[in-house]
């Protein structure tokens, strides 16, 4: 099944545009779960999962992985994508859209 949603993006407020569009794309409603997503220039092809020690997120295309809060806290979310090389923009681009994601996934 494949789902397609558009979504805002909410930066801190010193950046420039503090709003932008972002799109996604729900691949697989199946574990581990894929998704792409594309905001302000950048693209991500995106797996979501779950491991014994919570869950994580892949971004092949970026060679990066972390673990991951819930998929509604942003805050942290945004911290360990940061964390990988991620530039903030970025970060919160993906953050944003995993808040979106967790109405239709379930991890």
């Amino acid at each position: 099944m494949l789902m397609e949603m558009s979504y805002e993006c909410t930066g801190l407020m010193d950046m420039k545009p503090r709003k932008w569009a972002g799109y996604i794309k729900i691949q697989s409603l199946e574990h581990p779960y894929e998704c792409s997503v594309s905001a302000r220039g950048s693209f991500f092809q995106i797996i979501l999962g779950r491991f014994g020690h919570g869950t994580y997120i892949c971004v092949p295309n970026y060679d990066i992985g972390c673990d991951l809060a819930c998929l509604t806290d942003s805050f942290w979310n945004i911290e360990r994508l940061c964390s990988t090389g991620l530039s903030t923009v970025d970060a919160i681009s993906i953050a944003d859209a995993l808040v979106v994601i967790s109405e239709y996934i379930d991890l």
